[in-house]
């Protein structure tokens, strides 16, 4: 018997929508994350959910997927309310769920990825069976792959259609993705979205939770938007939105564009960073940078790309002092760092904005206050101690200049959220007078107001003549941003083009592919 499931037959604009969601509530202590949330999917449609970070649109889905309960509200699939107090009951009613961090056991092959999802039956797994099934499913739904590659060879965006034909494969009839664009190249995205549209062609549902808003125009055939817990924009045509209209939606006022114009960098105003025939090994001792060589101009701007896991987070390392090379030099403005590791590329004026805030910039115990004061112990002291209304006064400062908005200063910063934690390590870094400033997915976790205004922040730091170094998964944010774009493959230097002179897919063929 095929594990293909059967496609659905998409109803009239007046017919029963395949799910609806009515005056869906959930709370979380005081908070409340969904209030009397009214949602529908109909069947044969690509519907994308929109909405600032903690807006509540993960926290939606899992309802529907039963990974939380609601406080109240109903939920109805086919045309008969459910009740979902779990994924497997979801799984079982046709509902599947394919998360951001994607959940596939790297040792395994494809095929033994899709087994553990099945309901196969036996002792013994018939894998020339499942191979052949897999194959025609990978056919009939456009979203091929090799029933027999080991997951851990396969690219991020091969990965996820696995995780895709898995989700189908157990029946599903609505698909959930949750980001699922947020790590792909271009091409990658194209290819995800060409499989999208078979889907859809064969009457099956999808709903994609995304904050790029031409993505959402570009695949979605209706559009909603979540803002603080409430659903302000119901399954609007999202051809009828321009990027202000949405953003306006999601943050409840306008946001600013970004100057089309800046000046260029001043020459001979010297270097900021300097990398020159760097090396360096991974975590698990891998060669992860390949011969780097790199110049940042004081008062330049430039961006790293490439697929995750291909040297970013090596060459943020690398560049302030944190990792130990195999070759190599590191001149961070004028100062050869030479074996002094991170003390010397803070002294010779290099600033961090790291990855992982939480694990690589947070102190357990320490207040807001106190992390203020770490970035400059020297400033601060008197005597044996610290001048505390200094350093209060720097803090105000520098939430002025910056605009972020950070916590009250006696909060312990480990008990803030992922955004406001991110809000402290900007305001220290951006607010500084570094000469270098290396930011690690500087908007990650932010509101879309939030995330304009770090981007705004390093276009100033650049001005003001530091070198900036930004590492983003988002290649149209490095367009808009930068003066050239270093491009890594394989943690070596695929190329460095211009904005200018190039476009998101020519750079997605080098993350892909490496240099000609």
């Amino acid at each position: 018997m095929s594990l293909l499931t059967e496609p659905v037959t998409a109803p009239t604009i007046e017919g029963e929508p395949l799910l609806a969601v009515r005056d869906l509530t959930v709370r979380f202590g005081e908070v409340v994350a969904n209030d009397s949330v009214n949602f529908e999917v109909r069947a044969g449609e690509v519907h994308a959910l929109l909405g600032e970070n903690g807006a509540g649109k993960s926290t939606l889905m899992k309802l529907i997927y039963g990974v939380n309960k609601p406080d109240s509200g109903e939920l109805h699939f086919a045309g008969a309310p459910v009740r979902i107090d779990s994924p497997a009951t979801a799984r079982k009613l046709g509902i599947g769920m394919v998360f951001q961090d994607l959940r596939l056991v790297p040792a395994l092959t494809v095929a033994e990825n899709v087994a553990l999802a099945l309901p196969l039956k036996g002792i013994r797994l018939d894998r020339a069976k499942l191979a052949r099934d897999i194959a025609e499913a990978a056919d009939h739904f456009g979203l091929a792959c090799d029933p027999s590659a080991l997951v851990r060879h396969l690219s991020i965006g091969e990965r996820q259609r696995v995780e895709i034909l898995k989700v189908l494969m157990a029946g599903a009839k609505l698909v959930i993705l949750d980001e699922p664009t947020s790590v792909l190249a271009p091409q990658e995205v194209d290819a995800l979205f060409a499989g999208l549209r078979q889907l859809r062609a064969r009457g099956l549902s999808v709903v994609i939770i995304t904050h790029k808003l031409h993505e959402a125009r570009e695949i979605a055939d209706r559009v909603s938007v979540l803002r603080g817990g409430r659903m302000v924009m119901v399954g609007a045509d999202p051809t009828a939105y321009d990027d202000r209209a949405l953003i306006e939606a999601m943050v409840g006022r306008t946001v600013p564009a970004l100057p089309a114009s800046r000046p260029a960098p001043r020459s001979g105003a010297g270097t900021a960073l300097e990398l020159h025939g760097v090396s360096s090994r991974g975590d698990g001792g891998h060669l992860a940078l390949h011969d780097v060589n790199l110049t940042i101009a004081s008062g330049e701007l430039v961006g790293v790309a490439g697929v995750s896991g291909n040297g970013q987070l090596e060459l943020y390392e690398v560049a302030l002092g944190l990792r130990s090379l195999e070759a190599g030099r590191v001149i961070v403005a004028g100062t050869d760092l030479a074996g002094g590791g991170p003390r010397a590329a803070i002294e010779a004026g290099g600033v961090g904005i790291p990855e992982d805030p939480v694990a690589d910039a947070v102190v357990p115990g320490l207040s807001v206050a106190e992390h203020m004061a770490l970035a400059d112990l020297k400033g601060v002291r008197k005597g044996l101690g610290i001048d505390w209304a200094k350093v209060r006064s720097r803090m105000a400062a520098l939430d002025e200049r910056t605009g972020l908005r950070m916590a009250p200063q006696a909060r312990r910063v480990a008990e803030l959220s992922g955004g406001n934690i991110q809000r402290v390590i900007l305001t220290r870094a951006l607010g500084s007078d570094a000469k270098l400033v290396v930011a690690a997915y500087p908007s990650r976790g932010l509101d879309v107001a939030t995330t304009r205004r770090t981007q705004e922040l390093l276009l100033e730091r650049r001005a003001a003549g530091a070198g900036v170094l930004v590492i983003s998964e988002d290649v149209d944010e490095l367009l808009e941003l930068s003066d050239r774009i270093l491009v890594l493959h394989a943690g070596r230097v695929a190329g460095i083009v211009r904005p200018a002179e190039t476009d998101r897919y020519a750079i997605g063929e080098l993350m892909l592919k490496g240099a000609p």
